[in-house]
């Protein structure tokens, strides 16, 4: 019997009752052995988080933070970029007339247009008319020496933070970490969309397009996470199809 090429480092092996049964090479399935669950903020640790932010006061090494960080923080809870894209922002990529952010050259060297929302717009607005006449390749959250904040003060400075909320930290690799805000923004968004009653496996494309995603492996996953950090979308699908797909009672 002749098989397909890609079938050839599999083997015909018995089953129990007697019957050959085809059993593909191991190899040919993507293996995602990944256990890590990101610790995301609730919705009070935020707000308490955000107060403290915007609480800041400048320092002789940070002259600029109390206007900048508060902004800083916004965009990565409220669009989901990464710390770098956020640091790596001009004046020119920041068009607060459109209300649209360009980010140039993110991960996998993609840009990609990102229109936050209208109050987080004008927030930006009040920033930048702190700033006179700047040039458009100037860095629109500036450092000391006009270079771009550096990621390790903004880390540091978020770590301080949660300790000043009472925000417990688990350690390193358990967070919450500056990344688990992208996390959180996915999740907040398919939620609102569920509890809007679209189809979130249509809306996919959309979400994977703001994140800069290159395909849609990355941002499949968050529908899991939605599921499970939010229990009232559980509780509507086990009330719809509950009788169809019964829950897996553990031993």
């Amino acid at each position: 019997m002749n098989f397909p090429r890609i079938c050839q480092r599999a083997f015909w092996k018995s089953t129990g009752f007697g019957y050959p049964a085809y059993v593909p090479d191991s190899t040919f399935a993507a293996r995602n052995r990944s256990t890590f669950v990101p610790r995301m903020l609730t919705d009070e640790e935020l707000r308490k988080f955000l107060q403290a932010v915007d609480a800041l006061q400048p320092t002789a090494r940070s002259p600029l933070r109390h206007l900048i960080m508060p902004e800083v923080f916004r965009l990565l809870y409220g669009c989901g970029f990464r710390v770098s894209e956020v640091l790596k922002l001009r004046v020119r990529d920041v068009d607060l007339n459109q209300g649209i952010i360009t980010v140039r050259q993110g991960k996998f060297r993609k840009d990609r247009l990102v229109p936050p929302a209208l109050p987080l717009v004008n927030r930006l607005r009040k920033y930048a008319a702190h700033f006179e006449n700047r040039p458009p390749d100037a860095i629109f959250f500036p450092g000391p020496s006009g270079r771009p904040v550096s990621s390790r003060t903004v880390y540091t400075l978020f770590r301080q933070l949660l300790l000043q909320c009472g925000i417990p930290h688990g350690g390193r690799g358990k967070g919450p970490r500056i990344h688990d805000a992208r996390h959180r923004f996915a999740c907040c968004v398919l939620r609102h969309w569920y509890q809007d009653g679209a189809d979130l496996d249509a809306k996919l494309p959309l979400l994977a397009t703001y994140l800069g995603h290159v395909n849609l492996s990355g941002t499949q996953r968050y529908l899991h996470l939605t599921a499970e950090l939010f229990p009232e979308i559980t509780a509507r699908a086990d009330a719809a199809f509950g009788d169809v797909i019964p829950r897996r009672i553990e031993p």
